[in-house]
């Protein structure tokens, strides 16, 4: 752990300035360990260590790091020593939540980033997925999902190689994960995780200079895909990279599954100053497809997407 702790130490002082990268002072063992007895938990060692060496609240994803005196009562609601039901990485979230009982509240957990509105970033410090962060919304707007990070310091260290390396826009952070891009397509191609999949598909929409043969191996993993949320993020990658990516959507049309196809209908079109762009070739691809689509949701966007862009 001293070699991590090590690493986020010399890429904290390598930000510019312009990050305005500061921290808090850190905490003593005295302070952490009267946190702990108040509320009858222990913090992962991760997240300690984190504390007691680095520094405490302060600069980080959105936001930045909460101090202490925030960390229960917002988003957590205050019951970190109950445990925190939910088993990291069975299977992707989608949707609204619809555990009602999860809804507002989330216990074994402490809030360490407000991320605006009723988003929060929570830390597990009791229950199955202990150590690991956890991204919710109060109002129950999207069921919690794990970060793919293994810990705290994974996360941390993530965020200052995003800003580092130049990440295009780090509001996708909470969908992504750690890698250069030979690990991330191994990962999409071979991990038996969909939500390290997912993830590592979302990587590529912000990926910093991606290599010219990206997008198809994305046709190779969308094409071998079985899981309908890793496929849709796939589509978002594809179209990040650029109009080429964009072309090759049209494979996605005769997706089984009427959200994908209708996902991929909308990444097809490009927006412009002037308004949406759909290319000759596109445009006859989705006027091919409205002839044959069954679905009517796929149907109204298609029309849409034609009458709406030129």
């Amino acid at each position: 752990m001293d070699a991590r702790i090590t690493r986020i130490q010399a890429k904290l002082a390598a930000l510019p300035t312009t990050e305005k990268a500061v921290l808090g002072p850190a905490l003593t063992e005295t302070q952490i360990s009267d946190f702990e007895d108040t509320h009858g938990v222990r913090l992962p060692e991760e997240f300690r260590q984190f504390l007691t060496r680095i520094g405490h609240g302060g600069y980080g994803p959105t936001y930045g790091l909460l101090p202490m005196e925030r960390w229960v009562g917002r988003g957590g609601m205050g019951q970190p020593a109950e445990s925190f039901p939910i088993v990291p990485d069975v299977d992707v979230p989608t949707g609204p939540d619809d555990r009602g009982d999860l809804v507002g509240s989330f216990p074994g957990t402490i809030t360490v980033v407000y991320r605006g509105c009723s988003d929060f970033t929570l830390l597990v410090v009791t229950g199955p997925g202990r150590g690991r962060l956890v991204e919710v919304n109060a109002e129950g707007f999207f069921a919690p999902r794990f970060y793919a990070d293994s810990d705290f310091l994974s996360w941390y260290e993530r965020w200052l190689d995003f800003v580092l390396t130049g990440h295009q826009d780090l509001n996708w952070f909470a969908d992504q994960m750690a890698g250069n891009e030979d690990q991330l397509v191994a990962t999409l191609l071979n991990d038996d995780l969909p939500t390290r999949r997912r993830a590592a598909a979302y990587t590529f929409i912000t990926h910093p200079a991606p290599s010219t043969t990206l997008p198809s191996t994305l046709i190779r993993a969308l094409a071998a895909e079985t899981h309908p949320a890793v496929r849709k993020s796939i589509l978002r990658a594809l179209a990040a990279q650029g109009e080429h990516g964009r072309d090759l959507l049209t494979m996605a049309l005769g997706d089984p599954v009427a959200k994908v196809r209708s996902l991929a209908v909308v990444l097809m079109a490009s927006n412009t100053p002037r308004g949406w762009r759909l290319p000759t070739q596109r445009r006859e691809a989705l006027s091919q497809r409205f002839s044959n689509e069954t679905d009517e949701s796929v149907r109204e966007t298609i029309q849409r997407m034609l009458k709406h862009s030129t």
